[in-house]
């Protein structure tokens, strides 16, 4: 009986040596983009024989599963930080050929999106806690932006310029260039030039 028992312990610890060595194996794997997130959140990149996976994590604890997409794709399809705010981070997903990074709002806590349908990078600022994206891949003068307050929970409306209307890779020309209690900027990219074009609140 004493002999049995050794044997199962023996067992039980090269089974647990075997699982912990593989969980660090895949935790160990290289991915292109930072996976360190503010508030002590990584993400972990694995994979399996046909699909790649990343998980949000904190400390030793698997929050969720946040991506998957098959086998040898490029990473950026898979997923990267574009942001990182301090509940939330931006994954996005890049496809090449001047499509614009399709996003998700990812709640730190949860490892959920909480954008409830398609949205488009265009850009965002951390330190105030913005983020500026679309719900249109390809703007008209109907489409608008949204100006997503992180700190309020509000969302803000503003058009896009005309003169960027019709321009190849729109998104990508923005950048967010003032935010008070008044006034939102854009700084944008035209043909003919930088240019900037400030909303009243």
């Amino acid at each position: 009986m004493r002999t049995f028992l050794i044997s199962i312990a023996f067992l039980f610890s090269l089974t647990t040596s075997y699982a912990q060595a593989s969980d660090s194996t895949k935790q160990m794997e290289a991915y292109d983009f930072d996976t360190t997130l503010k508030g002590g959140y990584t993400i972990l990149f694995t994979y399996d024989d046909s699909l790649e996976y990343l998980y949000l994590k904190k400390n030793n604890k698997i929050i969720s599963e946040i991506a998957a997409c098959s086998k040898g794709l490029p990473y950026k399809n898979l997923g990267y930080v574009a942001s990182d705010f301090k509940d939330y981070f931006v994954l996005a997903h890049s496809f090449g050929s001047g499509n614009p990074h399709s996003i998700e709002l990812i709640k730190k806590s949860t490892g959920k999106n909480i954008l409830d349908f398609s949205a488009a990078w265009i850009d965002a600022d951390e330190e105030k806690q913005l983020l500026l994206y679309s719900r249109d891949e390809i703007p008209t003068s109907k489409n608008k932006m949204i100006l997503y307050n992180l700190q309020t929970g509000k969302k803000e409306y503003y058009s896009f310029p005309k003169d960027l209307l019709g321009l190849t890779e729109i998104f990508n020309r923005i950048q967010i260039a003032k935010f008070t209690n008044k006034e939102f900027a854009i700084r944008y990219e035209t043909n003919d030039g930088a240019k900037t074009k400030v909303y009243s609140r």
